[in-house]
């Protein structure tokens, strides 16, 4: 059996197949140094990123059917001499706004070598497959890896009829902007803005635009689920056997029955008429001797790799229940085991979701701090426990003996939730200068950014995270820190803020891997938050990975939720403030030159 699963939520992953017994689950998911500081124009900070701003067919087959050389082939009238090759496939997409600058050329190669296929959205083709050729790169597939390389001419944000192509955004699944202004030197030996590619034209008009196209274009995704287990039948409940404490001596008892559910009279008014959704695990829990019940399904073999989750709608009495996965690996280790919990409320049914990450190694009924994460595409069994214990023999404090009952409706399905379908780069002082405004003395008490802000660069940025998160997809909003270009004393880990009161550095190919890996992660689905490398003395030397991203990520809250972390709502847009004079600005530029010069006395010192 072939069940597909369309328009699933885990864009960044490839399609899995499920083997259960005898049949097969496909699911489609998806996988500058102080000497030159004088010489600074405020728009040179920015548009060249400066520490300051924070600124910002697949295998490529060509089979070549070799003949021994004594066998000569005449095609026939009718017969072609060649036949042209497929198109290579472009799907599960990512679109890169902004790929030929400098954070852009690298998060289009990291794309292309973690396997994803790239489509660099640029105004001229042959200076992106230039810039794309100086760095190895090149359209089509890839020599180094299996990511595919697309690259779409004649785009520009400000010009809303060269977004609203559909062959643009065929296959694109996730946005990526690094959306800039254009600045250097200019016919007349001046610096400006190259062909009027200002601030508020590129980045505040350009995801204006954005804005009115993507629904025409870009499905939104959701979290879906697919059934895995169903509980219906007295077949499907035969795959659960009991695992009460009678095992070892103790009393409680347990079972698995049909739910029968009351939906009302019968067709002929003579008597209720019932039907059968789901299950209900109930039993009598006794302490003495034991104090747990349980019970799990006969060994399986599932490869749930391509989902996050478990998910289940459950109606409890208010207790704090477990459920427990085993692996291949651990059928002929009892004592081994993954394991978490989940809450009930008492008499309402709830939504249970269950991530990989939740489930935590157990041996002994004690946490295995040095077992491996669990491996999803390994799956064996599900189980239930009820338990007068949480993990480690710490009580579980909604425990009560005595009669209890967990209802399940349907049976055990699997989820998937959406990535961030827009990764937009801004920069750390937008939210802060809004609050400012127009308030000059508080503007000159804040950093050297938020005081220059030229061209309103500040203002724009935060108009464009504003569109984002009005547009009504998944997105991630990365504020960075001061770019900079230097690795020296890496790798390096990141922490992560809200707020807007986080000032510091990350370098271009930190804010590369974070992009790469937002993608892929739903932890990072409708946050704003700004970024930078810790200098926290027991984290340096050491690089970040997966776990340590998920864990950034779930320490920060969800845009909408806000207050529950002392923070206020996002300011409102505000047009940008009088520009600073020519002395105020040679005088913030100066307070900058003396801090660099302090800080490189500073790393010196002995």
């Amino acid at each position: 059996m072939l069940v597909k699963l369309k328009g699933t939520a885990s864009s960044c992953r490839v399609p899995r197949v499920i083997n259960l017994g005898h049949e097969q689950i496909r699911i489609n998911t998806v996988r500058a140094s102080a000497s030159v500081i004088d010489s600074f124009t405020p728009e040179l900070i920015v548009a060249g990123g400066s520490i300051l701003a924070g600124l910002v067919g697949l295998a490529g087959w060509q089979m070549s059917k070799s003949m021994p050389e004594q066998v000569q082939v005449i095609p026939t009238p009718e017969s072609k001499a060649s036949e042209p090759e497929p198109p290579l496939p472009r799907e599960n997409a990512v679109l890169v706004l902004g790929a030929t600058g400098r954070v852009g050329r690298r998060v289009v190669a990291k794309l292309l070598q973690s396997g994803r296929t790239v489509i660099a959205a640029v105004r001229s083709t042959g200076k992106a497959k230039e810039s794309f050729g100086a760095n190895g790169l090149k359209e089509g597939l890839q020599e180094d890896s299996t990511g595919l390389l697309f690259i779409e001419g004649g785009v520009d944000v400000t010009s809303p009829e060269t977004l609203d192509r559909a062959e643009l955004w065929k296959g694109v699944t996730q946005i990526v902007s690094l959306l800039g202004p254009s600045f250097g030197p200019q016919p007349n030996g001046s610096m400006g803005y190259n062909d009027n590619m200002t601030p508020e034209r590129v980045e505040a008009g350009g995801w204006d635009n954005l804005a009115a196209i993507l629904n025409k274009h870009l499905p939104k995704q959701q979290r879906a689920s697919v059934e895995i287990l169903s509980m219906r039948t007295s077949e499907d409940l035969s795959a659960w056997q009991r695992l009460d404490d009678v095992i070892m001596g103790g009393q409680s008892s347990s079972r698995m029955e049909l739910r029968d559910t009351t939906t009302g009279a019968s067709s002929n008014g003579s008597s209720a008429a019932t039907t059968t959704a789901g299950a209900v695990w109930r039993g009598d829990l006794i302490v003495e001797g034991g104090g747990f019940c349980g019970c799990r399904t006969r060994p399986m073999n599932l490869d749930l790799s391509s989902f996050d989750g478990i998910h289940m709608r459950v109606k409890g009495d208010g207790q704090i229940f477990k459920m427990n996965i085993k692996t291949v690996d651990q059928l002929n280790s009892p004592e081994y085991t993954y394991q978490t919990t989940f809450d009930t409320v008492p008499g309402q049914w709830s939504n249970v979701y269950l991530p990989w990450h939740n489930f935590v190694s157990v041996k002994m009924a004690q946490h295995d701090p040095e077992g491996a994460p669990l491996d999803p595409s390994k799956v064996a069994t599900l189980g239930l426990v009820l338990s007068r214990f949480e993990f480690n023999k710490m009580p579980n404090p909604m425990y009560k003996p005595g009669p209890f009952e967990l209802e399940i409706q349907d049976g055990i399905s699997v989820y998937a939730d959406a990535r961030p379908q827009i990764v937009l780069i801004s920069s750390a002082g937008v939210e802060r200068n809004a609050i400012i405004g127009d308030d000059a003395e508080k503007r000159k008490k804040d950093i050297p950014i938020v005081q220059l802000n030229p061209g309103g660069t500040l203002n724009y940025k935060y108009q464009a995270e504003a569109a984002v998160r009005a547009s009504g997809y998944p997105y991630s909003v990365i504020r960075s820190t001061g770019m900079i270009d230097s690795n020296e004393g890496g790798p390096f880990q990141l922490e992560a803020d809200q707020g807007d009161s986080m000032s510091g550095y990350m370098g271009r190919d930190d804010v590369a891997d974070l992009i790469v890996t937002t993608l892929s992660l739903p932890e990072a689905c409708s946050k704003t938050y700004e970024v930078r490398r810790s200098e926290a003395a027991d984290r340096k030397g050491k690089p970040m990975d997966q776990k340590l991203y998920r864990r950034m990520f779930m320490k920060l809250v969800e845009d909408r939720n806000r207050w529950r972390v002392g923070l206020g709502p996002m300011p409102k847009v505000v047009p940008p403030p009088p520009p600073p004079t020519q002395e105020r600005v040679g005088e913030i530029l100066n307070q900058v030159k003396q801090v660099r010069e302090s800080a490189a006395v500073t790393s010196t010192a002995p």
